[in-house]
This record gives C-alpha cells, structure tokens and sequence, in this order.
C-alpha cells in the first residue's frame, strides 16, 4: 500500500462521517492487488468484493461480516489486533479462506498500535524458567483431549512438523483422510509423521543398547518410531503436557517397559548423559534469551561423538522485532504462549559456538504448511466436536493460529529447519 494511501485513510478517520464508504474506497484501495477474492458485507448490510479472480488451492474465497462500525473503524486504523478480537467477541465473522488471513495483513499493512508493543517488550522477554515453561507448555497443548483428537495424526497425535511425500500438493480431500501412517499408499498426515520420526531415528542410527533423549516429547511418536526401527537399550522423553504424559505411556506400553520412560516434567530435571538427542519443535518454548542456555543443556546431556537432531521452527530475518507482528502478538496472547523464534543463522551460531558440528541443514517449511493446513482441514470437518470441547471463542483463535500460520510458511515468512549435528 502506498504511503499516499496511508494519509487518505488517516484523513478519513479525522471526519468518519460515513464509515462504511470510507472503508470500502480503503480495502478497494490496499487489497486491489491481492491475487484472490475477498467479499466483504459490513454493519449496514452494504456488500462488495476486493481481491483478484486467481484460484486459490482451498477452493474458497475469504468472506468477512463486520457486525459493528467499531469493527471497520478497527481496519481504518489498521489496528489488526483489536479486528481479530472482534472476531473472537463474535462482533466480526470470517468464513471460507481463512488461509487469506496472512496476506491481508501485508497488503493492508495491519500492525499493532504502540502500546501494544510496549506492553510486549516486557511481557516476553523474559526467560523460560521451568516454572514459566510448564504453564506455557499446559495452556497450549492441554486444551481438552477430544479437541486435539479432531485435527492432530491419528496415529502419532505429533504436534510438530510432518515431511511428506508431495508438501507442494495441497489437496483438501487428501489431507482430511485418515490414514495409518507407514503403509499408506496416499500422502497421509499420518505417513508424514512416521516419515518424520524415521528420519530422525536413521540419522540417530544407534549401536546396540545405546541411549535416545526425546527433548518435548510430545506424545512418544519418536520413541515409538526409534524402538520399532532400531537397537536402542532405552528411550526416553520429556513433556510439561499432562495430556502428552498420560496419552503417550499408553501408545508405549506395548514395548518393554525397561526400554522406554516418558516423563512429565523439566528435561532439566534429568541429569543423566545420552548417547543422542532429538528435539522436535520444542526450541520455540525456550524464550527470547533462552536459544544459548538450551544448546549448552543439550550439550551438557550428550556423549561427545553423539548425534543430535535439532528441529526449530525460524523466523526469516526482519528489520522489526519478531513480537512487533499482529499474528505474533495474536497468538501469544490466546493460542500459545511465551513461543518465540529464531533465525536459521542465530540458531547455527548458537550451535557451533556450544558444542556442536552442523552436518547437515533441510528447509522443511513447505511440509509444515501442509501439516498446518490439514490440522486446519480436519478441524473443519469437525468443528461441532471442536467447538463443545473448548467454546467457540477459542475454536476461533484455533481457526486464526492455524489458517493464518499456514499461510506465513507459504508466504516464507516463517521457516522449519532440521539441523543434523554432532557433538564435539
């Protein structure tokens, strides 16, 4: 959007004598080169269409209802925080393609109002103690179990980055399939999290009896994957997720109960040395100044000569703080708490200068779109279950984080990396 723009909306908000046309000369205006169609229908009933006439793969255009005038004055002022809220209070609908939600937000140039960042300069820079993890870790993932059932892997219920097949095939029919995980003959969710772990476990590649740290552990995927394909003596993971805990010991109790642990608590808790680490996602708990601790922790619980996988959502780099971004700032406040991300580069500095030697580097970003779109796919499908499990307030932040996190990894905003690195 052009800066001449910006000033005609401004001018608008000094005399909003009639708000609704001002706010349609302004969408017309900043959304004239998105690709794909938005309709818009606000407070007095008044309906009009933005965008290009492009296809998009969800076969869906984005339809927004602005239930009130303080909703577009929201827009006006390109506070896209408070517009979210109101989508949340139900003030606002948004239906269709969601997935829209990220590209708006550029064109229209969305940001947040000053004291919002002030108030999250010093809300998040702190540190993630234990304490501090285990709340933020149980707000997120222990929502009630029947939610996370409708849109998680069926057979892994992995809460991390799938690897497909096809990661460019976004095909809504597919993803909402169920499937079973190794032997599907399709590109399942299912298949692609098996795919993951086995990666991870063949890159491990133990000798015999050798130990495996599961670092956010989840629901025991890894270990489960790891003692189906490999010789280790025991596996072991750790969780703050009383759902991870309870639901993944019984996922493992068909092994040997003398090779496998999975733990809710603190990986700080445990002092015990491994002979290889994994860690799948869990970096982006650790807290703005929390990247450094971390690797020297895991560094302090390898064997040297041992191989750890470091697998991290990134953010690309930016010349505004990552907390400065409305979809950041949304999620944090209602989804996911006290996550943070990290460029690719700050993460191998962190790497190489504590311990570790970086064999390998794979940009996973298009699998995490496609595994965030078919979480997003499914919850869809069964977004009555969805909705009495948590109220619909939060079945629709759900619907934001999910939709609009899947369109910042195809927009490369937002990365997935998996580092292959060796203790020295």
């Amino acid at each position: 959007m052009t800066l001449s723009t910006l000033r005609r909306s401004a001018r608008l908000l000094v005399a909003p004598s009639d708000t609704s046309a001002a706010l349609q000369e302004f969408l017309e205006s900043a959304l004239r080169d998105l690709p794909w169609k938005v309709v818009f229908t606000d407070w007095v009933g008044h309906t009009y269409a933005t965008g290009g006439g492009r296809a998009h793969w969800s076969g869906q255009h984005l339809r927004v209802n602005m239930k009130t005038k303080a909703a577009g004055r929201d827009i006006l002022r390109l506070d896209g925080l408070r517009f979210l809220e109101r989508f949340l209070e139900g003030d606002v609908d948004l239906d269709g393609n969601l997935y829209l939600l990220a590209d708006i937000r550029k064109y229209a140039a969305l940001r947040l109002k000053p004291w919002h960042i002030v108030g999250r300069i010093f809300k998040h820079l702190a540190f993630q103690s234990p304490g501090r993890a285990g709340v933020n870790v149980k707000s997120h993932y222990d929502i009630p179990q029947e939610a996370l059932n409708v849109y998680l892997d069926r057979t892994y219920m992995s809460y991390s980055c799938g690897m497909f097949e096809h990661p460019g095939r976004l095909d809504p029919e597919e993803m909402t399939r169920v499937g079973q995980g190794q032997g599907d003959d399709f590109d399942s969710l299912e298949k692609s999290m098996w795919r993951k772990f086995k990666d991870a476990a063949d890159y491990i590649a133990p000798a015999s009896g050798e130990r495996l740290l599961d670092v956010g552990c989840g629901y025991g995927g890894q270990l489960i994957v790891a003692l189906e394909n490999h010789p280790f003596g025991k596996v072991v993971g750790w969780t703050h997720s009383h759902n991870q805990a309870s639901e993944g010991a019984k996922m493992l109790a068909r092994f040997d109960p003398g090779r496998w642990e999975l733990n809710e608590g603190d990986y700080r808790s445990d002092d015990r040395v491994y002979d290889h680490i994994t860690s799948t996602g869990m970096i982006s708990h650790v807290g703005p100044r929390g990247l450094v601790p971390y690797v020297r922790q895991v560094r302090r619980r390898i064997k040297k000569g041992g191989r750890y996988l470091h697998h991290a959502l990134m953010t690309a780099h930016k010349r505004r703080p990552l907390d400065f971004d409305v979809g950041i700032a949304f999620n944090k406040k209602y989804v996911w708490p006290g996550f943070h991300w990290f460029t690719v580069g700050e993460h191998v500095r962190a790497l190489e200068k504590n311990g570790f030697q970086i064999e390998r580097v794979v940009n996973l970003t298009p699998h995490y779109a496609k595994t965030t779109a078919a979480w997003y796919e499914r919850m869809m499908v069964h977004r009555d279950v969805m909705t009495e499990a948590v109220g619909e307030p939060t079945f629709r932040a759900w619907q934001v984080f999910l939709a609009g996190i899947t369109g910042s990894y195809l927009n490369r905003d937002i990365h997935v990396y998996r580092l292959y690195c060796v203790a020295v």
